[in-house]
């Protein structure tokens, strides 16, 4: 004989614990008469009777008390089943996907504190600008700069950031007028909508025309950006948290009083499940801290 439809199976578990199609109705969010619909199809399916109505209840017969054991076994080892999907197999291990310029500008600064408050937990950094297949089962999280919207995903907000203009020592004399200085040189832009976004606010807060304006370099990819910067190729509107360690290092410097907010943003990604793993609850903890902290040490160092 060929199972009955799960659908039926489930009714009937619900109708047999509870002991009537009305109590079982309300719990399943349907109306009495779909209960006694699919219990009517199982029943024909078996060929056989499992409840004996009464006015007000409904009892197992012979025939129902029979079937009742199996269906219970065989939905707790799909609840047993299921569960197991959302369990951290590996609680030592965090596996995280981070943007390339995330990692090398912000995230290896900091890992060193990570590691020295849990030892336990051994952590694999794959940087990659692709999203990850979670359903591969090897990546825990994913840490992303976007607008928190990813299909079939949870995303917690972390951080905002903002742009500055940033120069090797000397490029620029934050004394002088910001027009003239940046019309002697090359302007580095990231190609991406923020970056695009503050360099035409920036153009227009200094009146610069079309016909006058400096050549610009385009990289897409903010780790380059910073890299040529570094590296005197011009100035560039870049990521406050990405270049904080080469502020702290005096490597590069930022131009006084223009600041540009990101609308994209910097959030943690994965399966919901993964976010009630302890490690990733103590490492969203330490993430959060790490940035109150640069936010309160960054307003310091521009007092």
């Amino acid at each position: 004989m060929n199972l009955p439809p799960l659908k039926s199976l489930w009714y009937f578990k619900h109708a047999a614990e509870l002991g009537s199609f009305k109590l079982a109705a309300e719990q399943l969010f349907v109306s009495q008469a779909a209960v006694s619909q699919q219990i009517r199809l199982l029943e024909a399916h078996l060929g056989c009777q499992l409840f004996t109505r009464q006015t007000r209840f409904v009892a197992l017969t012979r025939a129902g008390e029979q079937l009742l054991p199996a269906i219970l076994q065989g939905f707790s080892h799909f609840q047993s089943g299921v569960n197991g999907l959302s369990q951290d197999t590996e609680p030592h291990s965090l596996n995280l996907s981070v943007l390339p310029s995330f990692a090398s500008g912000w995230l290896l600064q900091h890992i060193s504190d990570f590691q020295r408050h849990y030892p336990d937990i051994h952590l694999r950094i794959d940087p990659s600008d692709q999203h990850a297949n979670f359903a591969a089962g090897q990546v825990d999280l994913g840490i992303r700069f976007g607008l928190g919207q990813y299909p079939e995903l949870h995303s917690e907000f972390l951080a905002d950031d903002s742009l500055y203009l940033a120069y090797k020592p000397g490029m620029l004399d934050p004394q002088l007028p910001l027009r003239a200085q940046l019309l002697q040189q090359q302007l580095i832009m990231d190609i991406c909508p923020d970056a695009e976004r503050g360099w035409r606010s920036l153009v227009d807060e200094l009146a610069i025309s079309a016909a006058a304006m400096p050549v610009f370099l385009e990289i897409d990819n903010a780790a380059l950006v910073i890299q040529a910067t570094l590296a005197g190729q011009g100035v560039a509107l870049v990521r406050r948290r990405l270049i904080e360690s080469h502020i702290k290092l005096g490597q590069l410097e930022i131009y006084p009083d223009f600041e540009y907010s990101c609308h994209y943003k910097y959030y943690l990604v994965g399966p919901k499940a993964h976010f009630n793993w302890p490690k990733v609850i103590a490492f969203q903890a330490w993430l959060l801290a790490q940035f109150e902290q640069d936010d309160d040490a960054f307003k310091l160092c521009l007092k």
